[in-house]
C-alpha cells in the first residue's frame, strides 16, 4: 500500500517557506509516497466594539484574510511548479479555519494520512504541538533548511518508555526502507533497562538492519542537543523520538526533551505522541 504524506501549508500569521515544500517533495519522492497538501485560507473572527474607535478593525480583518488568500495562491503555484519539474503528482486541497483554531483543524486533517510533514519555525510551534497531541499520527518535522529525502540511517532516541516504543512503531515505514539504525540513550537522569534495549536492538537486527547502540552522559547539558549531535556523528538522516511523555499541562510547566527538540532542531525528526 502506498504511503500517504500530508503537507499543511500555512498562510497566517506567516507563510510556510520554500524549504518545507522542497523537503516534502524530496521526502515523498525518495520514499515512494503520495503527497497531499492542505493549504490554509484563514478566517479572522469579527469582534464588535461597544464604543467607536479610530482603528478600522473591519479593514484590518479583510486585509489579513486577503493576504492569507494571496499567500495560499503563491504557495500552491510553487508546489505545483516544483512537483511538475520533479514529475511528481501532488494533490492540493484548500481548507478554511478560524485563526484561534488553525492548529486544531490541522490536527484533525492529519488523521486522514500516514504522516504529516511540518516545519519548525517560531510561529508554527503551537501548531506542531497540536498535531502531536491531538492528531493521532506521527509527524516528520524539518528545520528551516534543505534536507535530503533519502533515508539510509535512522537514529532512535531510546529511553525504554512506552512513548519511545510508539515512536518506533510510527517510524516502521521508514525503518523498512533504511539500512542501519543507531539506538541513542541518555543515562544521566533515567535508568535505561539494558535488557529491553538489547532486545530491541536484536529485533531490529533480525529484521535485516545494521544496529549500533550509543550511550550518552550529558552532565547537565541539553539531552536533545546531545542526541542530535550523536545522530549527526553517525550520519543519521532521520531522528525518531517519542513526543511529550506527560500531559500537556505538565509539559508546559516542566518543559522536557521534546520541547528542547522543538526549540533547537538541526535535523529531520519523526515524533509520535
Amino acid at each position: 500500500m502506498k504511503a500517504q504524506f500530508h503537507l499543511p501549508l500555512i498562510t497566517y500569521p506567516d507563510a510556510s517557506s520554500d524549504w518545507i515544500i522542497e523537503n516534502a517533495l524530496e521526502l515523498s519522492r525518495h520514499q515512494g509516497a503520495a503527497l497531499s497538501a492542505s493549504v490554509l485560507q484563514v478566517r479572522i473572527p469579527r469582534i464588535s466594539h461597544p464604543f467607536p474607535t479610530i482603528v478600522d478593525i473591519e479593514k484590518m480583518v479583510h486585509d489579513a484574510e486577503q493576504l492569507s488568500h494571496q499567500r495560499a495562491a503563491a504557495l500552491t503555484e510553487k508546489l505545483r511548479t516544483q512537483a511538475n519539474t520533479a514529475q511528481q503528482d501532488v494533490t492540493v486541497v484548500p481548507f478554511e479555519a478560524k485563526q484561534p483554531f488553525v492548529g486544531e483543524r490541522v490536527a484533525q486533517l492529519s488523521r486522514a494520512y500516514d504522516f504529516s510533514i511540518l516545519e519548525l519555525v517560531p510561529t508554527a510551534r503551537s501548531l506542531i504541538e497540536s498535531v502531536l497531541f491531538d492528531g493521532g499520527r506521527p509527524a516528520v518535522i524539518f528545520p528551516s533548511a534543505s534536507c535530503p529525502g533519502r533515508i539510509e540511517t535512522i537514529a532512535i532516541a531510546w529511553d525504554g518508555s512506552a512513548t519511545a516504543a510508539r515512536a518506533v512503531t510510527g517510524a516502521r515505514y521508514f525503518l523498512e526502507k533504511c539500512s542501519s539504525v543507531v539506538l541513542v540513550s541518555v543515562t544521566d537522569d533515567k535508568l535505561i533497562d539494558k535488557d529491553i534495549r538489547d532486545r530491541l536492538a536484536e529485533t531490529l537486527s533480525r529484521s535485516g538492519l545494521r544496529v549500533e547502540v550509543v550511550t550518552l552522559h550529558v552532565n547537565g547539558d541539553s539531552a536533545a542537543a546531545a542526541i542530535q549531535s550523536a545522530a549527526t556523528e553517525k550520519h543519521a538522516d532521520l531522528l525518531v523520538a517519542g513526543a511529550f511523555g506527560h500531559s500537556r499541562l505538565r509539559e508546559f510547566i516542566l518543559g522536557g526533551v521534546t520541547r528542547s527538540f522543538l526549540t533547537d532542531l538541526s535535523m529531520p525528526i519523526l515524533m509520535s505522541h
